[in-house]
Order: structure tokens, then sequence, then C-alpha cells
């Protein structure tokens, strides 16, 4: 069974504990423009998935939790300082965020004016992208090699699963159709709340207006 230590976060004060918690995501409209671009220049997709990312992020503000019952110190303490953030904090998700945008910068990333979860590279002419989504991170560029460099950087930084090849991401579904063009797709999405709600063998109609009324 997994255990985790979960602070409690309403016990927090603003501005003594923490001031900003909001995490951006990547826009819809900016995924399917990259989506786009990768269709029409043929790039490499891949998908990575940062592994409890939410406690790889490195606090900036002073914060103290009591010692957990059960775990014992050598010392006469009657507290910890968090280095890294853990579940429960109301700035956990942000710490996360500026963790990641600080690491992706220093390997030489510039983060899109538009977009603050599009972070672009250039580097001899090829260029590399990174799309982020809290813990999920879509890699794509002009040179393989250039992004099979980025991929390592990451992992050397943070624990991530590789999914390589990218079928789908949030759940939307990238589907390559025979004109070549793509149609993102959330037909499993769909099939699994219908299974959810044990509809999946429910009469399927062209509109979702009420028949009976």
């Amino acid at each position: 069974m997994q255990q985790r230590l979960v602070a409690k976060g309403f016990k927090q004060k603003y501005g003594i504990d923490y001031t900003e918690t909001f995490l951006p995501v990547v826009k819809y409209v900016t995924l399917r423009m990259v989506v786009a671009i990768t269709k029409y220049f043929d790039w490499k997709r891949d998908l990575l998935d940062v592994v409890t990312a939410l406690l790889c992020g490195e606090m900036k503000e002073k914060v103290f939790c009591a010692i957990p019952e059960g775990v014992e110190v050598d010392e006469d303490f009657d507290c910890f300082e968090l280095v890294k953030a853990i579940y429960g904090l109301k700035q956990a998700s942000r710490v996360w965020n500026e963790t990641f945008y600080e690491f992706v910068c220093s390997i030489g990333f510039q983060v899109s004016d538009f977009d603050p979860c599009l972070y672009l590279k250039i580097t001899s002419g090829e260029c590399v992208l990174l799309l982020v989504y809290v813990d999920d991170v879509l890699v794509t560029g002009s040179s393989t090699e250039l992004i099979m460099r980025t991929k390592s950087d990451l992992k050397a930084r943070f624990e991530m699963t590789d999914s390589g090849k990218c079928a789908f991401v949030l759940g939307i579904e990238m589907v390559n159709n025979n004109n070549g063009s793509v149609t993102m797709c959330q037909r499993r999405y769909v099939e699994d709340v219908l299974k959810r709600f044990g509809m999946s063998d429910c009469k399927a109609v062209t509109s979702p207006t009420d028949i009976s009324s």
C-alpha cells in the first residue's frame, strides 16, 4: 500500500505560508496549432509524464510542518522545514511549475509570449517545442536528435515515464487521415464516460435532444 505525507493546507495563511497558487496549463488553441505544425512538417511527437510532479517542486517560501506521528528523529526537533513541496500545500502546483520553468530555461528554452506553457528552443537552425499540461510534456521539433537530447535532459532532472510516439494527449486521440490531415478525437473519453455510468449499450442518436419530451 502506497502512503504519502499530506499537508493540512487549510491551516496555511495567505502572505505568511504562501502567496501565489495559480498553475497555468497549455491553451487548447496552442495544442491544436502545434499538432497542425507537426503534421504539416511530419515532425516526431513524443509524450513524457512526470512521476509525482508536485513532489518535485523546490520550495522558495519558508514553510514548516509538525513532525508526523510515527516519525522518529535523533535531535530534539518539534518541526521540519519543507525543502520540496508535498501534496496538500496550497502552492504545490505553482511551485512545480516554477521549478520546471527554471530548469528548461537553464537548458536553453524560452517561454512563449502567447502561452506560458509553450517552450521553444532553436539550435543551429533546428527547433524543439515543449507543451506542458501539469505533469504531461509533449516534445516535438524539426530534429529527432534535438528531441532525444531534450528528453534525456528532462529525464536526468525529473523522474519520467516515456510513452514514445504520442497517439493520445490530455485524453485526446490524434487520428491521421488518408488526406494528410489529423483529427483530434475524444471518442475514447466518451466511451469511458458511457462505461462508467453503465450506458455502453445505449442507443445512439444524432442529436442529444430528449426525444421523450
